[in-house]
């Protein structure tokens, strides 16, 4: 369902948007599905980890404790994905193309709902899950917030 929302945001950017409409748009799906390859990688990561049966239940892999490398590894691959979508930099680029060629209630939706969601994502699942390799990255993320 993550990735369910880019579709529409595609077709309304290359439908309605500015004289370079189909560049942002591709530009934007490319970024945001770049992304979404980390973020698979991290939730299969996450969900075969340590059981016989792989299980997509993320409320069973809260309570489960990581080896430190391996959980900075998933933060890694998780911090990426949200990252795009959040946008960080440098992975901000996306953003000034699709928002400048995108027609006004593009805009409020990009701006509404979908870069909410990689801070959602970047609290729900980074804090929560893997709380170790957040104490180690929370005072690059303040950096780059105080940059950003």
């Amino acid at each position: 369902m993550w990735e369910l929302e880019l579709i529409p945001v595609y077709l309304l950017l290359s439908m309605w948007g500015g004289k370079k409409r189909l560049y942002s748009a591709t530009k934007f799906i490319l970024y945001t599905v770049g992304g979404s390859i980390f973020l698979l990688m991290g939730v299969m990561g996450v969900s075969l980890y340590g059981s016989n049966e792989p299980t997509l239940n993320f409320e069973t892999s809260v309570n489960q404790s990581y080896p430190v490398a391996l959980e900075i590894i998933f933060y890694i691959g998780f911090l990426i994905a949200f990252a795009v979508k959040l946008p960080i930099l440098p992975l901000h680029t996306w953003l000034p193309d699709t928002h400048g060629e995108a027609h006004y209630s593009t805009c409020l939706l990009l701006a509404g709902i979908l870069l909410k969601m990689g801070a959602y994502g970047l609290i729900r699942i980074n804090i929560e899950l893997l709380p170790h390799a957040h104490s180690i990255f929370s005072p690059w993320l303040m950096v780059i917030g105080t940059i950003q």
